[in-house]
């Protein structure tokens, strides 16, 4: 998971996130509706990284949990009533940046040639049986 529900409250508040989870009504927030929609989000945030990346990353970039609060938080507006188009548009921005993060255009901030090399065999070494150059005339 890219964040938690402590960064969650951290960054919107806790009022907020009543107001997004209490299905109930209780008055407080519900942590599997949390839980579901980090997880929504973390498995979007997945689908941009698993092409560029080997996952899961050893160390979380700030980026990916702010990234990973913005769309948990549009997948809770989703599924309640309360909505604002600002967080629409910066759920858009979010996936815009892991588009760019994907096609290489924004570094993560982490090592990405150790990342990258980990999946890529641009340079590996190809061993192919064939003869020998060395037919052992004369020498």
């Amino acid at each position: 998971m890219y964040c938690t529900q402590a960064q969650m409250i951290e960054r919107f508040g806790e009022q907020l996130l009543v107001q997004l989870t209490d299905r109930d009504g209780a008055g407080i927030i519900d942590s599997a509706v949390i839980d579901a929609a980090i997880a929504d989000a973390s498995a979007e945030i997945d689908m941009y990284l698993a092409p560029r990346y080997e996952l899961p990353l050893s160390t979380v970039p700030l980026t990916l949990t702010r990234l990973a609060c913005i769309l948990a938080r549009d997948v809770l507006a989703t599924d309640s009533d309360t909505h604002d188009e600002r967080w629409s548009k910066q759920a858009d921005e979010a996936r815009r940046l892991l588009r760019e993060i994907a096609g290489g255009k924004v570094s993560l901030g982490v090592d990405d040639q150790a990342q990258e090399a980990a999946g890529d065999d641009t340079y590996a070494a190809e061993f192919k049986p064939g003869r020998s150059v060395f037919d052992g005339g004369g020498y």
